[in-house]
């Protein structure tokens, strides 16, 4: 890799193009492979747009993954052929290629000294460094504990049957059989002569889980390419507290016993029968890395390379999404961040109160808790969402069926159920309160016909509001969940609606135009960056923020901003003190 920066992935719609925007400029990116249905948009817009035939839509989820990734496989191809062929003259695409890089780098210092010379030496040098350019690697990432209706088995087949020769990001937990679907594709193996076509990057939290993992792949035969550490707390999204440890003691410890783990799964590697690496796997990291600085002092403990995610949010250039939601990401502060109960997973998920998604389900507690004569009764405040994508879908006691947590069948269900535990809570605590001798004061219970009870006096009443308040903020939890398969795709919907306002891509379009239905209304967008995306206010340039982060240029966050690693042990601290 020609650069020690990377972008990984970002919600699912973000990061679903970003190759095809900055891979032929060197610089690798991961894209989600969560929303197979998004992908086929996306290559249906872009068949229109550069005028491709691409075919027919794709009717099979690996049909849809592996179709759009080998278009990704082959426009990456093509940019990166066009800029080769380009002439180094100071402005070019070319050019910015090289002034991308950190002034250390060893084709940055060559790339300087070919203005030195001239003639026959000058097209000399120009070839030679031509010749040693290659593009970013183009990596997908799987949510492996997502396997509902066997998406993660399919994302894995259309990755491994296309044309792609980048890695495989696995995330989001362990799974074993997904482990054993890799097994089966012999790009994955190392041969004798040549490294694997695909390798596997594992995305972890902590050295422990990349032990078991690695030696489990081991055991298989197949190794590592990359750890990528990423910190549990302000990563944004999905934030694991558990480990409650922070990012810098993770890869010092990475480093320290990284001999370990390469001599480990080498010699398992081995006795599979397969031809063990010869070096030790990279180890990167990511998670709130967006200054110079940041990046020198976690980049100084030996690790190979960092990823920066929340600042190219505002970089056209490298990110799909909407003009609305990129101007609402701008005005964004560091305090429109916060730990939020939106996921349907029931994992913490670090989101951003401004989006249009947050607006929406906030709105829903607010009309849920309105008296009647205040409610709206507009349909789209009604508890919970359709179910159209089913992605999150799981096992939940009550149903005979996998079921989402943001799913309008769920959420009802699960208010009722709040209901009826409050009940039982409050007859509890109003039995326990009867007293014949008490003053005869008497209070409300709240619950079926308002029967009153007997109150003991202040401490009863302060125990039955506890009781309102703590299944309260149930509900509000269970009003909170997004879709979040669904929105944190919107983004990128919208933006191909912008670029590609066709009638072939926008069927819906027709029926408007006849006057038979209304125009399509937007629909919510989720997006959940960490709170660096406060510090950067506007939108930039690709060549901006790779200045800013290697430190070569303009430099793009206030001086006094808190380090990633002040920001993770704040985050941590204050919701250690809540648990």
């Amino acid at each position: 890799m020609v650069h020690k920066i990377h972008i990984p992935v970002m919600g699912i719609c973000y990061t679903a193009d970003t190759p095809v925007r900055v891979a032929h400029l060197g610089i690798t990116s991961v894209i989600s492979l969560v929303d197979d249905g998004l992908l086929e948009e996306y290559r249906m817009a872009y068949a229109e747009r550069l005028g491709l035939d691409l075919g027919s839509p794709q009717t099979t989820r690996i049909g849809r993954i592996r179709s759009y990734l080998d278009f990704v496989a082959d426009e990456v191809d093509r940019k990166f052929t066009r800029l080769c062929a380009e002439r180094f003259d100071g402005g070019s695409d070319k050019d910015l290629y090289f002034l991308m890089l950190p002034l250390d780098s060893r084709l940055r210092v060559e790339y300087d000294g070919i203005f030195a010379k001239t003639g026959l030496a000058r097209i000399a040098a120009e070839a030679a460094l031509t010749e040693k350019m290659e593009p970013g690697e183009i990596q997908a990432n799987i949510m492996v504990g997502l396997n509902h209706d066997e998406a993660a088995f399919d994302a894995v087949r259309g990755f491994a049957v296309s044309k792609v020769k980048g890695s495989l990001v696995l995330s989001a937990g362990v799974n074993l059989a997904v482990f054993e679907e890799i097994a089966k594709y012999k790009d994955f193996y190392r041969t004798r002569d040549k490294a694997p076509t695909k390798k596997i990057i594992l995305k972890v939290s902590d050295y422990r889980s990349a032990l078991v993992q690695g030696r489990y792949l081991a055991k298989k035969g197949l190794e590592v390419y990359e750890y990528r550490i990423e910190s549990g707390v302000n990563c944004g999204g999905h934030a694991f507290f558990e480990s409650k440890k922070l990012l810098l003691d993770v890869v010092q410890e990475f480093v320290e016993k990284r001999k370990e783990l390469f001599e480990t799964t080498r010699s398992m590697i081995e006795k599979a029968g397969i031809v063990p690496p010869a070096a030790p796997a990279r180890i990167t990291a990511q998670g709130g890395l967006c200054t110079p600085e940041d990046i020198e002092k976690i980049m100084s403990l030996g690790i190979d390379g960092v990823g920066v995610g929340t600042p190219f949010l505002l970089v056209p250039q490298a990110t799909s999404m909407d003009k609305a939601t990129r101007r609402m990401l701008a005005a964004a502060t560091p305090e429109d961040v916060y730990i939020s109960h939106a996921s349907p997973l029931g994992i913490p998920f670090v989101n951003l109160r401004t989006s249009t998604a947050a607006k929406l389900c906030q709105e829903k507690v607010t009309e849920f808790f309105a008296s009647e004569n205040e409610k709206s009764n507009a349909p789209e405040l009604k508890p919970g969402f359709p179910c159209r994508q089913h992605y999150l879908c799981q096992k939940i006691p009550g149903f005979d069926h996998p079921v989402c947590r943001a799913s309008r069948e769920y959420v009802v269900w699960r208010l009722a159920e709040i209901d009826r535990l409050e009940k039982e809570e409050l007859l509890a605590a109003c039995h326990s309160a009867l007293d014949p001798i008490a003053s005869g004061s008497r209070m409300t219970c709240g619950i079926d016909d308002q029967k009153d009870c007997h109150s003991g006096g202040s401490v009863a009443t302060d125990r039955i509001h506890t009781i309102h308040e703590k299944y309260n903020a149930l509900r509000r939890e269970t009003l909170s969940r997004e879709c979040i398969c669904r929105f944190l795709g919107n983004a990128g919907r919208e933006e191909i609606r912008e670029k590609n306002p066709s009638l072939h891509y926008q069927p819906e379009c027709v029926a408007v135009a006849r006057g038979s239905q209304p125009a399509r209304t937007r629909e919510p967008v989720t997006i959940c960056p960490n709170p660096d995306i406060g510090y950067f206010d506007r939108e930039y340039t690709l060549f901006e923020m790779m200045r800013h982060l290697y430190g070569t240029g303009p430099r793009l966050t206030p001086k006094d901003k808190p380090s990633a690693f002040e920001v993770e042990e704040k985050i941590l601290k204050s919701v250690t003190l809540k648990m």
